[in-house]
């Protein structure tokens, strides 16, 4: 196991050197923060759509490929000493229905950020049809009092879809009243 995360956490910092070469910023308004996040140059627009109940969520991705990130930032939440165990519940709660048709039949978080702030956990869909994708990966980052969410469907075995999803999740800003964050 030891060596799959190092094996990952390789790949992945091989792929942020040479995805930050080709980065800029956009900005996303929404009714109480701004959202600034940092996406390769030649991804398409940031597209908003909104859930059946009305709250906002943004999708991006790069065009023409096997992969589509969806992010979304929950309220504000209290800070207190049980913040991570309520993140990594809410994962858990979230992901519960698509544990017995995976090929993993158990979670298994890994952590990531600087200061390991973030939290994700990937499974794997074990005869996806024809147009469907391989993996599915939720995770979670905390931001000043906000929780930013995110959801990548993919197709890459390599985890080069998962390492420049967590690259642009890392790169997010969020600045606003009640974000905690100025």
């Amino acid at each position: 196991m030891k060596r799959l995360e190092i094996i990952l956490a390789v790949t992945i910092l091989m792929d942020v050197f040479a995805f930050a070469a080709e980065m800029e910023q956009r900005t996303i308004q929404s009714n109480r923060e701004k959202i600034t996040i940092s996406v390769p140059k030649d991804w398409p627009a940031i597209g908003t759509r909104h859930t059946s109940a009305g709250k906002a969520y943004y999708q991006i991705g790069p065009a023409n490929t096997n992969y589509s990130i969806q992010f979304y930032l929950n309220e504000p939440l209290q800070r207190g000493t049980n913040v991570e165990e309520r993140l990594q519940h809410s994962l858990e709660s979230s992901l519960k229905p698509l544990i017995a048709n995976s090929v993993e039949r158990r979670l298994q978080f890994m952590r990531f950020g600087k200061d390991k702030e973030g939290m994700y956990a990937r499974l794997t869909d074990p005869a996806p049809k024809p147009g469907e994708f391989l993996f599915y990966t939720r995770g979670v980052r905390l931001i000043g009092t906000n929780a930013l969410g995110f959801e990548l469907a993919s197709n890459d075995k390599d985890f080069s879809a998962l390492s420049n999803t967590l690259a642009v999740v890392e790169s997010v800003k969020v600045t606003g009243s009640e974000t905690g964050v100025k």
